[in-house]
């Protein structure tokens, strides 16, 4: 059984009002996209005035809408944007982060899941002794309606810190969690650590 401290638990949303993104340069934060923003105003929330000696970014899909606009421009002859192309890539998010924060943390973009993010953020406390805390950031919108795989739902960006100690979460990676889309695992997940009346949900447990 992994088992974790979680703190600092925020939600983004792409109806919501971000004051934090203040932070950044008007000029430069028109140009980032929807989920962008989501994702980099829910790390600064739970960052606050705190150090990371990590960041995991983790998207199952990305900024798949400008990959579709590349692909677009292709089809009709047309040459695509490099600035569409350069902030199209799953680590686009992260390397703007650490640009326009000049955060030189280590980091990773993982295609994956809020459970993944927390296990890659536990595996590198793990492992990395002198490290002591996490930033994981979760983001996601969803995919355009061309692709099979689309469902309906609204953007958003979750982000917490971990660390080690003291432990307040434990993960069974021997119980199967029940098959749900990516960004349905992040939601019920803020549902789950939310309420004081949950103990227990997937794989999770609080301790």
């Amino acid at each position: 059984m992994v088992q974790m401290n979680v703190s600092r638990l925020v939600i983004s949303r792409a109806d919501d009002v971000l004051p934090a993104l203040e932070k950044i340069p008007a000029m430069q934060r028109r140009r980032l996209s929807v989920i962008a923003k989501l994702a980099m105003d829910a790390a600064i929330r739970a960052l606050a005035d705190q150090h990371a000696d990590y960041i995991v970014w983790v998207s199952q899909y990305g900024d798949e809408h400008k990959t579709l606009k590349i692909l677009e421009d292709v089809l009709n002859d047309e040459t695509p944007s490099p600035t569409q192309f350069s902030t199209s890539v799953h680590n686009a998010v992260s390397g703007l982060y650490s640009i326009l924060f000049q955060d030189a943390a280590p980091a990773v973009s993982v295609a994956g899941s809020w459970n993944d993010g927390l296990i890659e953020a536990y595996a590198w406390l793990k492992t990395m002794p002198e490290a002591r805390q996490v930033l994981l950031v979760y983001y996601d919108e969803p995919l355009p309606e061309l692709y099979a795989e689309h469902q309906p739902f609204h953007a958003f960006a979750m982000a917490a810190m971990v660390s080690l100690t003291p432990e307040n979460l434990a993960l069974n990676l021997g119980h199967a969690a029940q098959e749900a889309a990516y960004f349905q695992q992040a939601l019920t997940f803020a549902q789950f650590w939310n309420d004081s009346s949950q103990t227990e949900c997937d794989v999770w447990c609080k301790c």
